[in-house]
């Protein structure tokens, strides 16, 4: 087959490109001209420049492609020109799906996110039937990317054939920015102490998020939605997993639900108020930002399994394979940890 990626050269997109090579698909990846592609180094891979909002440019870049895997958006905090991610999400995955339309392309496999699941009452794990739960949060992202996913639904009930993939916390090796799980692995590795949320977020090795792609590209029904995770972990239930991997054992404090609520959303506010006024820089929290993750992202996976065959890597073996990369591209500098990380043993 040969396959389009958009945002090929990211963290689930590149390993999505790695997955389709292994299985001898011919692979044509769609970057942002200024674009990082270190993930996509020695790879054999047409690349090809452009943005997924140019209607042209994606004629261009679908052209002969027999399946189109959507994953390009824009994940962030903060923007200095909020449209855009209005623009990229949503009006850019229009764009993509028509341009596929016109092409005829066979299938499309669009990314969306579990965020579009989450949040549900305490004790209750998000499905693909779940309501929207975090549009009380007033997060851009999230809502942006709602609203794309419900285009590509739409593009689905109009005779495109779209399946709808949603990840949950993708951990895992080539986390080139790095995503917030990576982030907080890191800090957990490296910190004497810790206090962290006692909020339950589902994650899954990145590995298995780029092959349950490809099996909905070969088995998934046509307009239909799967979330792509594998097992819920409090905060002090991961913490203590990569303490258990580096052989080392360190206080871990629960942050109490109410103080976490109270504290999370003051600093959120404070660091949204200097980045609007000050440093005009991403914060590292915002108020939305804290209040999704008071809320958590648990969910039952079942329907990926079973309709998929969707892997289910140990997250273990992720998160090891996480902190090894992070050790050898740079990410980390304390020697000692560092060997540590080398003498994981699973």
């Amino acid at each position: 087959m040969k396959v389009l990626v958009t945002g090929g050269a990211g963290f689930i997109g590149s390993h999505i490109v790695k997955t389709l090579l292994n299985a001898n698909h011919e692979v044509r990846v769609l970057h942002l001209p200024n674009e990082k592609l270190d993930n996509l180094k020695g790879l054999d891979v047409e690349l090809l420049a452009g943005d997924i909002t140019d209607a042209a440019k994606m004629d261009e870049a679908v052209k002969g492609c027999d399946w189109v895997f959507h994953t390009a958006a824009i994940y962030a905090l903060w923007l200095p020109k909020p449209e855009l991610m209005r623009k990229v999400n949503i009006e850019g995955t229009r764009t993509v799906l028509n341009a596929a339309k016109k092409a005829g392309v066979k299938r499309v496999v669009y990314t969306s996110t579990g965020a579009c699941f989450a949040g549900q009452p305490k004790g209750i794990q998000g499905t693909e039937n779940s309501p929207f739960a975090l549009g009380v949060t007033g997060d851009a992202y999230v809502l942006t990317k709602f609203e794309a996913h419900q285009v590509a639904l739409q593009f689905a009930a109009g005779g495109l054939d779209v399946v709808i993939v949603c990840p949950t916390g993708p951990v895992g090796p080539c986390d080139i920015a790095p995503t917030p799980t990576g982030k907080l692995i890191l800090t957990v590795a490296a910190m004497p102490a810790l206090a962290v949320p006692a909020a339950i977020n589902n994650m899954v090795d990145v590995r298995d998020v780029a092959q349950g792609h490809l099996l909905a590209a070969e088995k998934g029904r046509s307009g239909e939605t799967y979330i792509l995770g594998n097992r819920d972990l409090s905060g002090i239930e991961m913490a203590k997993m990569v303490h258990r991997l580096l052989g080392i054992w360190r206080p871990v404090m629960p942050i109490p639900s109410l103080i976490e609520g109270v504290s999370s959303q003051m600093a959120g506010h404070l660091a949204l108020w200097v980045t609007e006024h000050i440093t005009h820089k991403a914060p590292l929290v915002t108020p939305s930002a804290a209040k999704i993750g008071q809320l958590g992202t648990s969910f039952n996976c079942s329907k990926a399994i079973s309709e998929l065959g969707l892997p289910q890597t140990p997250i273990e073996i992720a998160i090891r394979d996480s902190l090894q990369w992070f050790a050898q591209n740079g990410y980390i500098h304390n020697q000692s940890l560092i060997r540590k990380i080398e003498n994981i043993s699973i």
